[in-house]
């Protein structure tokens, strides 16, 4: 590993905001993205939820997969027992 230096409030560069207005910023962006769709909006949280609903399970069946003994004697090193 390498050395670390130490951390320095002096060292960090002097906060500048943005040189744009965030009138300019909403001007450069068409305005179908300022279009509300419920319809929309529900489907991108259905598929929200699914997709955490999903990642839950998966994460349930880690540690009983991690426990067996076949997957034990794959991963573990010769000798570390």
């Amino acid at each position: 590993m390498g050395a670390t230096t130490d951390y320095s409030e002096d060292a960090l560069p002097a906060y500048t905001p943005m040189p744009w207005s965030l009138k300019e910023i909403r001007a450069a962006i068409p305005a179908k993205y300022f279009v509300r769709d419920t319809g929309r909006g529900l489907l991108y949280f259905a598929r929200d939820v699914l997709l955490a609903a999903v990642a839950w399970s998966l994460a349930t069946l880690i540690d009983p997969y991690f426990k067996q003994s076949a997957t034990r004697e794959l991963l573990t090193p010769v000798g570390a027992e």
